[in-house]
């Protein structure tokens, strides 16, 4: 939520880096399952472009629906850069032990930005009990 001062809140700002990391972490799993695909072309998310552009509500697609009871899905807006790098003769570009690194560190942002969102909501339900006594 962007309050007045058009400061973007520690909530929102914690709940769309899961939203980007967890997409990031999808496109890592699919570079790891494509290891030995040949011809593959890896894909990597750029985390901090991807971050501003859910930020500002840029680059989501709102799928229609038909009837009034269909689940609204919305698909954030990402920054995707195709890596070329061919390192082996079938020309796979993805390099196994960078990607699982990277799904390493992801999951380690993952668990950092679910520990401080739920610290922030353990606070927020103490203010509350508080408030009712």
């Amino acid at each position: 939520m962007v309050n007045s001062v058009g400061k973007i809140s520690a909530e929102t700002m914690l709940i769309s880096a899961l939203k980007v990391a967890e997409i990031n972490h999808r496109y890592i799993a699919n570079n790891i399952a494509n290891a030995d695909t040949p011809g593959y072309t890896q894909r990597e998310l750029d985390f901090q472009k991807s971050l501003d552009a859910v930020l500002q509500g840029r680059g989501g697609i709102v799928l229609r629906t038909s009837h009034p009871r269909h689940i609204q899905i919305e698909k954030e807006g990402v920054v995707v850069e195709k890596k070329s790098n061919v390192l082996k003769n079938d020309f796979n570009s993805v390099d196994i032990d960078e990607q699982i690194a990277k799904l390493t560190e992801n999951t380690g942002n993952i668990n950092i930005y679910s520990s401080l969102l739920s610290k922030k909501f353990s606070q927020l339900t103490t203010i509350i009990n508080d408030l009712k006594r």
